[in-house]
């Protein structure tokens, strides 16, 4: 029989152990308590499905949401296929590919990127075929018609029986398997593949008719199918090495703007030429990249500019990014213009311009920036965007700031017209929604002011719009100024609605008219 003493010194060690346990599960316990609900969230998102193991532990170790923001931030630079550009390509198809899940895969309450068939589509892409068949018949193609260890569990009539196969329960009758088909091109290459397999399968079984479909592991073959699944992480990781941001060009096939060059945009007061105009709106590069078109117009008294110099910087002053590019402007019947598409983030932003001739600064303007957060696949309407002048374009350049198809509009903010002039709008859409016949349904109703004081109002109208590029649409139309009655300020509000989507966008056109003769 072992000491009384022998037996209160374990007591205490057991004591003293337990208290050591309590003290760093409540440390772990703090550390993600001390984490917003968002970012405490995030890894369990779609996103997770990304994080390798490593990653994973690193994460749990994150104590304040400005270390989470800084690891996510790391995080997608560290997939990123091209790091000389600002647009993280990867993050971009992966939320595409989540919306596509959302809508695709969704099962009662849960949403489609967060079920089995959602994690396999974002991970491995599309299937290269996909199709499916009775659970029963599935499984003797799989296996053959030999033992089937076969009985009904549940009692009932006819096919409508619970029943197990290899010991997979499903109803004869409404078991359902959806199968996905990858070839070997589209699969992680670390994953050793037999040479017999032309293709890898993924099998997901709805045993009971619900709509739910769970992701098969242990059926013949299905080892490869989680192999590829489980090394995604790995293959999706550009730069597994990376452990600070990168510093990106703020223009594509820029370089940074230089001291003296950044010093042109403190001079004070700032060089603007009279008759000079600038302004700045939301544009679109492709579907689900929306850039800031940003101008400057320079009358033709003022030396052609051969150098733009930018800056742009976020609503908390921290800087995003400069640049500095030859530029040549377009000759135009307003003067030369000069235009810049800049990524500038969703919320506030301030860009300033500068455009140089030979060394010397003509022109400096701010412009503030204000951008939507739009998410993936979703539909958006740009803001009207007016001008007298348009020129029409032989090839169209996606992306290329204040182009709609093949129409190359000359902004006018400041709405200063003449009864000669002609108003020409325009506006983008992106991913509308379509009828049965593939078509969208988008109408706009305009009303005309004179001061504050309605003057003609128009109900809604279908348009007729024209694809610029795949999920992007664009519509312009014009208004000839001569039937205005008399001088003075208008405004023209226009409003867009998609009318399958339910978006809308309203935009106020300033029309200032010099005295009728």
């Amino acid at each position: 029989m072992p000491a009384r003493g022998a037996s209160v010194q374990r007591g205490k060690c057991m004591k003293k152990t337990l208290i050591v346990l309590c003290a760093l599960f409540l440390g772990s316990m703090t550390a993600w308590a001390a984490l917003s609900q968002k970012y405490a969230d995030w890894p369990n998102g779609p996103a997770g499905y990304l994080m390798t193991q490593q990653e994973r532990a690193a994460y749990k170790q994150l104590t304040t949401d400005e270390q989470a923001k800084q690891f996510i931030d790391l995080f997608w630079a560290k997939r990123d296929p091209n790091l000389s550009t600002r647009i993280n390509e990867f993050k971009r198809d992966f939320q595409a590919r989540v919306a596509a899940a959302d809508k695709m895969f969704a099962e009662k309450n849960v949403r489609g990127s967060m079920t089995d068939r959602g994690k396999v589509f974002i991970l491995m892409g599309p299937p290269a075929n996909r199709g499916k068949e009775p659970i029963e018949k599935f499984l003797i193609s799989l296996y053959g018609r030999g033992r089937q260890d076969t009985h009904a569990a549940l009692g009932g009539t006819g096919l409508d029986v619970s029943t197990v196969m290899y010991g997979i329960a499903f109803n004869r009758a409404k078991g359902v398997a959806e199968i996905w088909l990858y070839t070997r091109d589209q699969l992680p290459a670390t994953v050793r593949i037999p040479k017999r397999f032309k293709t890898v399968m993924f099998a997901f079984f709805d045993t009971d008719g619900t709509g739910h479909y769970e992701l098969q592991r242990n059926i013949r073959d299905a080892k490869w199918a989680i192999e590829c699944l489980d090394a995604m992480p790995q293959k999706d990781l550009a730069h597994p090495n990376m452990t600070k941001m990168p510093v990106y060009p703020l223009l594509p096939g820029t370089t940074a703007a230089t001291p003296a060059q950044l010093a042109w945009l403190a001079i004070n007061p700032a060089p603007w030429p009279e008759g000079a105009r600038a302004g700045v709106s939301p544009g679109v590069e492709e579907a689900d990249i929306y850039p800031a078109w940003a101008f400057i117009i320079l009358p033709d008294k003022v030396a052609p500019a051969d150098t733009m110099v930018g800056r742009l910087t976020g609503a908390d002053g921290k800087l995003i990014g400069t640049f500095q590019k030859s530029v040549t402007g377009l000759e135009t019947q307003s003067g030369r213009l000069y235009e810049v598409s800049v990524p500038a983030p969703a919320g506030s932003s301030t860009l300033e311009l500068a455009l140089a001739a030979q060394g010397s600064p003509v022109a400096v303007r701010k412009l503030d920036i204000t951008m939507e957060d739009v998410p993936a696949g979703a539909t958006y309407i740009t803001p009207m965007v007016a001008g007298q002048q348009v020129i029409d374009v032989t090839k169209f350049v996606a992306g290329t700031p204040f182009i709609y198809g093949g129409h190359h509009v000359v902004p006018r903010p400041d709405g200063h017209f003449a009864f000669t002039d002609t108003l020409n709008y325009f506006c983008l859409i992106v991913h509308p929604g379509l009828n049965d016949k593939g078509q969208p349904d988008v109408k706009m109703r305009m009303k005309l002011y004179l001061g504050k004081q309605p003057i003609s109002n128009a109900p809604y109208r279908s348009l007729q719009l024209s694809k610029v590029e795949d999920n992007v649409y664009m519509f312009g139309s014009s208004l000839p100024l001569s039937i205005l009655p008399k001088g003075g300020t208008y405004t023209l509000k226009t409003t867009v609605k998609d009318f399958i989507k339910g978006v809308s966008r309203t935009t106020m056109i300033p029309i200032i008219m010099p005295p009728k003769k």
